[in-house]
């Protein structure tokens, strides 16, 4: 009894294309015919690579725009200290006059404590992280001594001053506790913080004409408003800290600091920042017409938070699409196999059908992605063209075994390419290793191939025979 397996049904229809026919089989025209083929893949590839970065463009800008009717990312700048004063200058003519300016004052101590509760708006397919938070700020400033330095302290107009980057996503009205009262901060800032602030919020502040140089001045805020993206905070104190929580489990810490200690898990991140004024590039005091060389100073400071939203569907399905040209060449390359050593004739324009669905794959992700998420699109996709190639090919193949190979083949090169993405650090290594594998699993089933004789032979009998 023969124990050859009988071919599948329907096989022998595909004869022309499928099996071997008259001629021979010249290996060299077949890989160049190959190369050709997957050159001219590139193009729909490039094309669902340009679909991605549109997809991703149009992304973007839904987040900024929900950002901005929402609240924008937010940094708040303050409280500093502004007492006005006036003296007198001499110019190089010889020419004295009168000049106005302000003496800017940051706090000597400086504290944040705060939560913020993220939450996902959606606009048609598209999402965005926005926030809610309430924070609690204190501090003191300490006055200097100014007698004797030749200036006139407007002692009655000095204001505290406070900036938050969005202002009008302020929840409700803010007061500031300065000593025993209770001052209600109005919109604006003074003119010579404009460079800083954009903006701001100030009280004016009483009892300065009668406190003694040195003395403490504390103060308090409760500020609740909306964001999206990040919160950070400016380091305007000679001591600094500040504790946020979320129950966003996926923060992103960013900025010139990093925290002195943290803790995320599932149920959200606490971290807290303990930064002293040393490490800044800004004294703790000047000018108010200095104002402006130091804005980029400190703009360079500040620390905080971003609420990182995992790698977005748009993100992964560009990585993917990256190795689209490796899932085609190793598809090409097990039909070119089953060529040398079944003894097989597959026609270029099988071949091309196959590649297009490989290419397909990505469209397909890309479009169930922003409907279902990421992984339950790329199981459909992934099962689709692999059910798809498989189907197909069973026609050309001729025997079970072989079409068993090519499924089996090609889902673990989809899961594989699955766990790449899943990774991050890893993902170069194991991908290297992943290719030195199938490129070793080549080698090892052609070491008995004579390519010369498979070149010369008819009917594809060389490979047949010298494949094993």
């Amino acid at each position: 009894m023969s124990s050859v397996e009988p071919p599948l049904p329907g096989a022998g229809a595909a004869r022309p294309w499928g099996r071997v026919g008259g001629g021979a089989f010249n290996p060299a025209l077949k890989v160049l015919l190959i190369g050709l083929l997957v050159l001219g893949l590139l193009i729909p590839l490039t094309i669902v690579h340009g679909l991605v970065r549109e997809r991703a463009e149009r992304y973007q800008i839904v987040v900024a725009e929900i950002g901005r009717l929402w609240g924008d990312a937010q940094r708040l700048t303050g409280p500093l200290l502004v007492i006005p004063f006036r003296e007198t200058a001499t110019d190089s003519e010889g020419v004295t006059r009168v000049v106005d300016d302000s003496l800017v004052l940051l706090p000597d101590r400086y504290a944040v404590r705060g939560t913020v509760v993220p939450e996902v708006r959606r606009r048609g397919l598209f999402e965005a992280v926005v926030y809610r938070a309430d924070l609690a700020i204190d501090g003191a400033f300490g006055l200097p001594d100014l007698r004797g330095d030749g200036r006139t302290y407007l002692w009655d107009e000095a204001t505290l001053v406070l900036a938050l980057s969005d202002q009008r996503s302020i929840r409700q009205g803010v007061t500031a506790g300065w000593g025993e009262a209770t001052l209600p901060l109005m919109p604006g800032a003074p003119v010579a913080l404009a460079r800083l602030l954009a903006g701001g919020m100030h009280a004016q502040v009483p009892g300065l004409s009668a406190a003694d140089p040195g003395a403490v001045l504390p103060f308090s805020l409760s500020l609740g408003f909306n964001g999206s993206a990040s919160l950070s905070f400016v380091p305007l104190g000679r001591e600094n800290s500040v504790s946020i929580e979320s129950p966003w489990s996926a923060p992103s810490f960013v900025g010139n600091i990093l925290p002195d200690t943290h803790a995320i898990d599932a149920a959200g991140f606490q971290a807290d920042w303990t930064v002293s004024y040393l490490g800044r590039g800004y004294p703790q005091s000047w000018r108010g017409g200095q104002t402006a060389s130091y804005a980029a100073e400190v703009d360079a400071s500040a620390y905080g938070v971003r609420f990182f939203q995992p790698v977005s569907a748009y993100h992964q399905t560009e990585r993917a699409a990256k190795y689209g040209i490796l899932f085609v060449l190793f598809t090409f390359g097990l039909f070119f196999l089953f060529e040398m050593i079944g003894g097989l004739r597959l026609h270029i324009f099988q071949y091309g059908l196959v590649g297009l669905s490989l290419c397909l794959f990505y469209l397909l992700l890309l479009a169930l992605s922003e409907h279902v998420g990421f992984a339950a699109a790329y199981a459909v996709g992934a099962a689709a063209v692999v059910g798809q190639i498989v189907l197909y090919a069973a026609n050309f193949l001729g025997r079970r075994w072989r079409v068993g190979v090519l499924g089996v083949l090609l889902a673990a090169l989809y899961a594989g390419l699955y766990a790449l993405l899943r990774l991050e650090d890893e993902a170069l290594l194991f991908g290297a290793i992943a290719l030195f594998a199938a490129l070793s699993a080549v080698m090892i089933a052609t070491r008995k191939v004579d390519w010369y004789a498979v070149r010369l032979a008819p009917d594809g009998a060389g490979a047949a025979r010298n494949g094993g």
